[in-house]
């Protein structure tokens, strides 16, 4: 019974997070540049699931006490770990930006660094429908990906349409067109 909640809920916030997404705006710079990001519904969002996961296993603890060495043990692996989902959806939701012009794909992360990417020296885009996110490949940098969730996802496609030839972008414009998940 417990793994249907949780599966409920866990196809319920990932169903929030797509329709917020797929609303979302880029924020455009007076240069002609957009800044893709990911929107602050997504943002506190995981945080918030995070400090409600915290409080709730303070409550709890509350109600059934640490008893032993394991229940300790337990408890400070469950902190740790909600501490590290918390240090992943920081980094991955509030430092990644991608900006994209005229002359190219700029994305910075805290996973990543800055990478730029101008469009004639990238040798193609796809797109993986399991990770949700397109890969950048370039001749001249390492791979950049850019996730389906982020803002302005659509601007994102409609430079890469009118930047590159065709053969470069077809394969990854066909998988996300018939990801469900992203184009509801």
């Amino acid at each position: 019974m417990t793994n249907i909640i949780i599966v409920i809920v866990v196809s319920l916030v990932l169903s929030l997070f797509f329709k917020i997404a797929k609303n979302s705006k880029p924020i455009e710079a007076t240069d002609g540049v957009y800044t893709l990001c990911y929107s602050n519904h997504i943002k506190w969002g995981c945080m918030g699931l995070i400090i409600f996961a915290v409080v709730g296993l303070t409550a709890l603890l509350f109600k059934s006490p640490i008893k032993d060495n394991g229940d300790l043990i337990a408890v400070l692996s469950m902190y740790g770990a909600l501490f590290l989902f918390g240090l992943y959806f920081y980094i991955e939701f509030f430092t990644v930006k991608i900006l994209v012009s005229d002359s190219g794909v700029t994305g910075t992360s805290g996973w990543r660094g800055r990478r730029t990417y101008a469009w004639e020296d990238i040798k193609e885009i796809t797109y993986s429908p399991t990770s949700m996110w397109f890969k950048i490949s370039s001749s001249k940098a390492p791979p950049l990906r850019v996730h389906a969730l982020i803002s302005g996802i659509s601007v994102f496609q409609q430079l890469y349409i009118e930047k590159l030839p065709q053969e470069k972008w077809v394969k990854a414009q066909e998988k996300f067109s018939q990801d469900k998940r992203v184009n509801k």
